[in-house]
């Protein structure tokens, strides 16, 4: 028998998931076939069948699902607003928050509709109701969402009051005169008892905090600062994150700010104690936000939130690869203001085939930055086989710009790698022969800099090396690195007594026409400094002699013979800025002594050490020092406010909602009730628990008293609206005093039928069952 029944069981079990699987099948078959036949849709939108409809709504909603339009079904959709099924309207209210801009005058046809699931039983329906007002963003209906708001933000269900709160954020943007009002309702959901009606507060004070002016902007934050602190771990996580971007800025701007550990403000000290828990999250974005507030605010507390290793955690291990780039860019911000943080980690920033470019870049700019002493003995190595053997150029690149960074670690390693630079420098071609040479003038001018005199002869010799490469024709050197050479040759053809720039400038005139641009103008600069450096040296050998004799020297010099020559090439040159140089150099020079200072001061003068910079860079600047800006600390200190003004404001506790005392107090039991008759301790305890009830019945009868208006009605003056509110809280008043005493009565009525007969026994039962349904409709 028991078997049968099982197996009669597990049949019926497979027909009804048989019978599921056919509906859905059914159903997507439908909308598949529908969207390409308009027309299908329109008859079921304006079927009779409440089935026809919600397929055909479903129909509209996958259409704009899949970015099509879905305008056309507008007048369609709209008038199914007052169908009876729950599940319709909640579509046709979807499809409104969409096209109700496109469609203004009928979409104000459908707003006492919507009007009337306000006072629907269900919390879900009156919160779909509050949003589906708020994403109608018509001008015309402000008054009526702002009446809508009132009554919502005070409703029973925290549901709805989070409802409220989002669409608020919603609507701002077209408040208008109304917006001071709707921030008063916001200040009274951020205080409010639930935590789900906080974080959608705090969500929408987030969305226009930058539009609110700085006075009104924080007053609803001082009062509940504290218990935003120690309800953080109660939020969702992008509640999480908002209110840590929201309480960054404010700390900022309100509180002192911190000069070592000791000095911290005990407030700023309970927001950043109350982050702590938030390092373990799952979410990886609340733990980039805290090491974002942490590191805006207390840096100290970086290493003991052990914040560096959850940043590299997610850096290294995260599926999602946008976290993972954003999480390393945090990390090269943090290696900006501490390399210590990541020093002996470095093995986690080595460089992995298949990553993405814009990691590798990252990877190579952090190891740059905490490279030092004790671990770059092991950074080089990886950096040269990047340099050499990476098949993506432009990592091959960057790897020789990082061992430019990397040099000013000591003497000792600039020197090893201006050694790897030269070995290298015949070996390579195209843009890597560039970027060494670009680093090979790097450290020259930092030994030139640092050292002067002392490291002459080795950058002389540097210079005869970059000569004979330059004249070797086999390396066939691309245009930028010549004219590299040549500007590296004449800078600091000075520490080489003129001795290998005239040589370098006498080949390379031969075949100054057929140069490139860019070379010729080096030539001409070349000629100029070499020029300027002969001019200065009979000077200074003849400065006894007068100037027309000095003037004649130098006309006579072969150095100067040469410039002389050189200008008259760049005469007919094909390039507008080289003939336009080359007459201001030729006013110069020609002027003989008169000009050799200012000549000196222009092509003798020190330049600065290029700065050597890794694409990371730029790609870090536009993304995270954006999300890192943030307001200043305030300059004056001792112009902010005293931390009283941070005093918790009181909450604010829904008298009708179950979880009003969430925070403080458990709810008391409710007294059940048999369903055909009452206990003696149970009817002994009625009136006290009718009594107890009169609030919930109070609040009843506000909300019965409602009377939907119509638009005309919400547009009224506001002395209508507040003598209205007058006689509603009268006509409650009256309620009152009536349900009070008749609740004596029930109880005088109670009291005397336990005394009577038998035959009166049936009339007290009937008095009991009738309180008992009075009891259940006030509760």
């Amino acid at each position: 028998m028991n078997d049968s029944l099982s197996k009669i069981t597990s049949m019926i079990e497979s027909a009804k998931d048989l019978s599921i699987e056919a509906a859905m099948s059914a159903s997507s078959k439908l909308m598949d076939s529908t969207t390409s036949r308009p027309h299908e849709i329109s008859n079921l939108l304006n079927s009779r069948s409440n089935r026809d409809i919600l397929n055909g709504m479903r129909c509209v909603i996958s259409i704009i699902s899949k970015e099509e339009d879905g305008l056309p079904y507008f007048a369609d959709v709209v008038k199914n607003i007052t169908n009876e099924s729950s599940k319709v309207r909640q579509l046709v209210m979807i499809y409104l928050t969409k096209y109700a801009d496109a469609e203004a005058d009928t979409a104000l046809l459908s707003i006492n509709s919507i009007q009337k699931s306000l006072n629907d039983k269900i919390p879900a329906n009156r919160a779909n109701a509050i949003r589906s007002l708020a994403g109608i963003k018509i001008g015309s209906i402000v008054p009526i969402l702002t009446l809508s708001l009132k009554r919502t933000s005070t409703d029973p269900s925290p549901l709805v009051r989070a409802s409220a709160a989002l669409s608020i954020g919603k609507i701002y943007d077209i408040a208008g005169k109304s917006r001071k009002q709707i921030y008063e309702i916001l200040g009274n959901l951020l205080a409010d008892s639930d935590v789900i009606v906080v974080a959608a507060a705090i969500k929408t004070f987030y969305r226009i905090k930058n539009k609110l002016k700085n006075p009104k902007k924080w007053q609803y934050i001082h009062g509940n600062f504290r218990r935003f602190c120690s309800l953080i771990t109660k939020f969702d996580e992008w509640t999480q994150v908002f209110i840590m971007e929201i309480l960054t800025e404010y700390c900022r701007t309100f509180i002192k700010r911190p000069t070592n550990e000791e000095e911290i403000d005990p407030d700023l000290n309970l927001f950043i104690t109350s982050l702590q828990p938030l390092v373990q999250s799952i979410s990886d974005i609340v733990i980039i936000s805290v090491a974002k507030s942490i590191y805006l605010l207390a840096p100290t507390y970086f290493q003991e939130y052990h914040l560096e290793i959850m940043l590299l955690r997610i850096a290294t291990t995260s599926s999602d690869q946008e976290i993972a780039l954003f999480a390393l860019q945090s990390i090269l911000l943090v290696c900006k203001y501490d390399p210590k943080f990541y020093a002996k980690k470095f093995k986690q920033f080595y460089l992995t085939p298949d990553e993405f470019i814009q990691v590798s870049l990252l990877k190579l700019n952090i190891l740059a930055l905490i490279a030092n002493e004790e671990n770059f003995k092991y950074i080089l190595e990886e950096l040269k086989y990047y340099a050499l053997y990476s098949k993506n150029t432009l990592v091959s690149k960057e790897s020789i710009n990082a061992m430019a960074k990397c040099s000013t670690i000591s003497s000792e390693w600039s020197q090893k790698i201006l050694n790897w630079c030269l070995t290298k420098l015949e070996k390579l071609k195209g843009n890597l022969m560039s970027e060494i040479l670009t680093v090979i003038r790097y450290i020259i001018q930092q030994k030139y800099d640092l050292n002067g005199e002392s490291e002459k002869f080795y950058i002389v010799k540097i210079l005869k090396k970059l000569a004979a490469i330059l004249d070797n024709k086999d390396l066939d050197l691309e245009d930028n690195a010549r004219a590299s050479i040549i500007w590296t040759i004449g800078e600091y053809t000075i520490l080489a007594d003129n001795l290998i720039g005239p040589d370098v400038l006498r080949v390379s005139i031969k075949n100054f026409a057929q140069e490139p641009e860019s070379v010729r103008y080096q030539l001409l600069v070349l000629a100029c400094k070499i020029a300027t450096y002969e001019l200065n040296k009979i000077e200074n050998d003849h400065s006894e002699e007068d100037r027309d004799t000095v003037n004649l020297k130098v006309q006579e010099s072969i150095e100067f013979k040469m410039f002389q020559h050189v200008l008259h090439l760049c005469k007919y040159d094909n390039s507008y800025d080289t003939r336009d140089r080359s007459r201001m150099f030729n006013v110069l020079l020609n002027s003989g002594s008169d000009r050799s200072q200012l000549s000196s001061l222009i092509f003798q003068a020190p330049k600065p050490i290029p700065s050597v910079e890794i694409n990371g860079d730029e790609l870090n600047n536009k993304s995270i020092t954006k999300y890192f800006k943030i307001v200043d600390w305030t300059k004056n200190q001792k112009d902010l406010p005293s931390s009283s003004i941070r005093d918790e404001t009181p909450i604010q506790y829904n008298k009708l909602s179950s979880s009003s005392n969430a925070f403080n107090k458990k709810s008391p039991s409710p007294i059940s009730f048999n369903e055909n008759s009452f206990s003696s301790k149970q009817v002994n305890e009625l009136p006290n628990l009718i009594k107890s009830k009169n609030l919930v019945t109070q609040s009843a009868t506000k909300a019965s008293s409602y009377k939907l208006q119509s638009l005309d009605e919400f547009f009224g003056s506001e002395e209508e609206e507040s003598s209205e509110e007058e006689e509603e809280e009268e006509e409650s008043s009256e309620e009152e005093e009536e349900e009070e005493e008749s609740n004596d009565e029930d109880e005088q009525e109670l009291e005397a039928g336990s005394k009577e007969s038998e035959e009166e026994e049936g009339s007290e039962e009937e008095g009991n069952q009738q309180n008992k349904l009075s009891l259940d409709k006030n509760i």
